[in-house]
């Protein structure tokens, strides 16, 4: 493959978001920013640093999946904050539309197995899907707001866009970005459906994106070139050194889900990913710098 190398060198100083010890990734926008380009400070939604391409400086960034969901009950208050607690440079959580147009922070189309109410999400009223208590935890169901007022810079979000329910893309995306820009920090959107993030680039070009995906790699490549994508978010059962190649000579971070081990995470570590997607804290600590490290010869 040949690469514009101009291009990529134009990328990649555009972005230049590698992180440095104790740096302000972000600035907050107020309310209406996405119409207005303006944050309440007076500065603009491109002087945010989001996504970020290149590693912390101790390996990866490590991203807490659902709030680390085989820790704390997922994608609720609880999980976000203790997520933040123990350290997650980054949080992922899923977002969803209520059958009333809400913007709640829930993973499965339907409530009957992680919670205790029963139906979609999309065709249940907020009122409802809010109630609803996750995994017998006593923590319900939290909208975006209430999830994003639960951490604080440095931490970076990952919004995660699930279900439109009865919205358009384009619309579910102006008010999950409403709220996004109250929060202090950095973030970014990610899906898997890419008129999601079609949709983000419409209603705010300076809102990083990135494709999820588990398969097709080429054609979320494609998808990833025709909207400028800051990252690409791939399973492990695709990732390989070229992809990771690839994304890094076209200015592009890589993060890669879901890491449940040290060892799953020992392969994407030496192929040089950006990000890991983890269930548990501390998946990159062996073998990285300030880990616990392998012991050589004596």
């Amino acid at each position: 493959m040949v690469h514009d190398l101009t291009a990529i060198a134009d990328a990649v100083s555009r972005r230049n978001v590698v992180r440095t010890a104790g740096a302000a990734l972000g600035v907050a926008a107020a309310s209406g920013a996405a119409a207005s380009g303006t944050a309440a400070s007076g500065a603009t939604t491109g002087d945010r640093s989001r996504v970020g391409n290149g590693r912390g400086s101790g390996g990866p960034y490590v991203s807490a999946h659902r709030g680390y969901r085989d820790v704390f009950p997922q994608n609720t208050v609880a999980a976000v904050s203790g997520a933040a607690r123990l350290g997650a440079d980054r949080i992922e959580v899923d977002l969803e539309a209520t059958s009333d147009g809400e913007i709640v922070v829930f993973h499965d189309a339907r409530l009957d197995d992680l919670t205790d109410e029963s139906g979609l999400v999309a065709e249940t009223p907020s009122e409802e899907v809010l109630q609803a208590e996750v995994l017998g935890s006593g923590e319900t169901i939290p909208t975006l707001a209430e999830v994003l007022s639960a951490t604080r810079p440095p931490v970076t979000m990952n919004l995660e866009f699930k279900d439109r329910g009865p919205l358009s893309w384009e619309e579910f995306a102006k008010r999950a970005l409403d709220a996004a820009y109250r929060y202090p920090g950095p973030f970014y959107a990610s899906s898997f459906d890419h008129d999601a993030i079609r949709a983000v680039r419409e209603v705010d070009p300076d809102v990083d994106v990135a494709p999820i995906f588990g398969s097709d790699t080429e054609e979320n490549l494609a998808v990833a070139r025709e909207l400028d994508a800051e990252a690409l978010n791939c399973s492990t059962g695709v990732l390989d050194r070229e992809l990771v190649e690839i994304a890094h000579e076209e200015g592009r971070a890589v993060n890669v889900w879901t890491i449940d081990s040290w060892r799953e995470a020992a392969t994407p570590i030496e192929l040089g990913v950006d990000g890991l997607i983890a269930d548990y804290p501390e998946m990159a600590a062996f073998g990285t710098d300030g880990g616990v490290g392998p012991h050589r010869g004596r």
